[in-house]
């Protein structure tokens, strides 16, 4: 009767083993595959009800082996969850790898180009986004979570190419055969007319920023420049904030108080190409009908802030104004190219 009262009851199966190795593999698995993690609980509670039940059946009764059975799936899962977490950790590792170099290059050409005349709001936005995504990626990566670190340098690198397409459109324009021909024509007959009459003229160069003074034909002065906000592109109507592009000369010399910039050169915009081109805009529907010319173009001081910044004027430094003005009166010729090298 002793007997069979101490042997009523298996002995409890061991699950010690498997319950911490399974548990680990839940604990790896979750950040990564929470599904996955979910699945293995699942498998973990089956056979703690299994290893429930064998230990308190009477050694009649029960199935042999069920305990080990449920545990096993659960570790063989539990491995290949492990398995394949490893082995995307390993991919996006090097994914993150791969692309961190390509986009940090990106993202220091873009706040390169950023700054660039004609650069606007969506561009601003797009660079802002790119510095976003690629600070989180490197915090993602701190944590060795690298398939979203990759993800967000991914995002980071879309967006700086945003702002560098934006930038190759501008400047697209500063390579086209066609315009650089009729720039240069401009700046030559300028140059020439200057050393047939022995006077001063003026070329703005607006790709390089640079004021170029000229006497008789020959350089006898250069200063930098800042150009309008959209310096870069030509200038269609008020309020686009361009500079313009064309041969104009000097209608007015101005010192304060007459001048809110140091010293002032107003030039004769809009010329008659100018109020053509306008008046073919308007006609196309590519300037609004609302929308005026412009006027008030000068060569100004107040200069010297490293970036466009005027709503289409020519900025120089006060120091570089006083010496550009010294040489120049009404009737200067100023001619203001894209570029052009002499």
């Amino acid at each position: 009767m002793l007997l069979l009262a101490g042997c009523s009851h298996r002995p409890a199966p061991e699950a010690e083993a498997p319950r911490r190795a399974v548990r680990r593999a839940i604990a790896m698995v979750r950040p990564f595959v929470p599904s996955k993690a979910r699945q293995l609980e699942q498998l973990v509670a089956i056979a703690e009800i299994a290893t429930a039940a064998e230990a308190n059946a009477p050694w009649w009764q029960g199935s042999v082996g069920r305990t080990e059975a449920a545990w096993l799936r659960a570790v063989r899962t539990a491995r290949e969850a492990t398995v394949a977490v490893v082995d995307a950790q390993g991919r996006a590792r090097a994914r993150y790898a791969g692309l961190q170099p390509e986009a940090r290059n990106d993202i220091v050409r873009a706040q390169a180009e950023i700054n660039e005349a004609g650069m606007g709001r969506r561009e601003a936005a797009a660079m802002q986004q790119a510095l976003l995504h690629y600070r989180t990626s490197e915090k993602l990566a701190g944590g060795d979570r690298f398939q979203e670190a990759a993800d967000r340098l991914a995002e980071a690198q879309a967006n700086a190419r945003v702002v560098h397409g934006a930038w190759s459109s501008l400047h697209a324009r500063f390579s086209d055969p066609a315009n650089l021909r009729l720039w240069r024509s401009w700046a030559e007959q300028t140059i020439q007319e200057s050393a047939r009459s022995g006077d001063t003229a003026i070329i703005v160069d607006k790709l390089r920023r640079r004021v170029v003074l000229y006497r008789a034909g020959r350089a006898i002065g250069s200063y930098p420049a800042e150009l309008g906000a959209n310096g870069l592109r030509r200038k269609e109507h008020s309020g686009d904030r361009a500079t313009p592009e064309g041969r104009y000369h000097v209608t007015e010399a101005k010192q304060a108080p007459a001048s809110r910039y140091h010293k002032a050169l107003l030039i004769n915009y809009p010329n008659d190409e100018d109020r053509m081109r306008f008046a073919l805009g308007r006609t196309r529907g590519t300037i609004s009908m609302r929308a005026g010319i412009g006027n008030l173009i000068e060569i100004h001081g107040d200069g010297g802030e490293g970036r466009d910044w005027t709503d289409g004027c020519v900025a120089l430094t006060n120091e570089d104004m006083d010496r550009l003005f010294a040489h120049v009166r009404v009737g200067t010729p100023v001619t203001i190219v894209g570029t052009y090298e002499h």
